[in-house]
């Protein structure tokens, strides 16, 4: 997903995925129109960066955001299984995991990604294509080569 080049186009949004990674950051996710503009930790994304290398962990332009919604996070609870943002950054900060879910092409995002953004703008990210939501998170024993 950090191949460079245009990639609005390159996956199809009607499909599942499994991705494997280096977490580099767990964290709370913006107010978004995804989720009506929720103010409250509740209602908000819990946004996991990925890298394909433990040492892109720095360089934000080589990340793959994907997301725990809040709609996952409850559904994970009702089976005992925390996903809380904290309880995350936790468990998955600097190891190696693969996340299953669903693709999205967040197009509010276009303009942050390395793939799509024009020149000037600022750039957090590699790509506007997302796992979201992640639907299962496994920890491997070592990360992808």
């Amino acid at each position: 997903m950090v191949r460079p080049g245009s990639d609005e186009t390159r996956w199809d949004k009607h499909k599942a995925a499994s991705v494997a990674g280096c977490v580099a950051d767990v964290k709370m996710g913006g107010i978004e129109t995804v989720n009506c503009h929720a103010r409250s930790a509740h209602g908000r994304d819990t946004y996991i960066d990925l890298t394909a290398m433990p040492s892109d962990a720095n360089d934000e332009r080589r990340h793959v955001i994907v997301e725990v919604t809040p709609r996952w996070r409850v559904a994970m609870a009702r089976s005992g299984v925390d996903w809380e943002t904290d309880t995350l950054r936790q468990r998955l900060l600097g190891r190696c995991v693969k996340i299953t879910g669903w693709l999205l092409f967040d197009r509010e995002h276009r303009g942050e990604s390395e793939n799509t953004a024009r020149p000037g703008e600022s750039v957090w990210r590699a790509t506007a294509w997302e796992v979201h939501p992640i639907t299962r998170i496994e920890t491997l024993a070592s990360c992808p080569r």
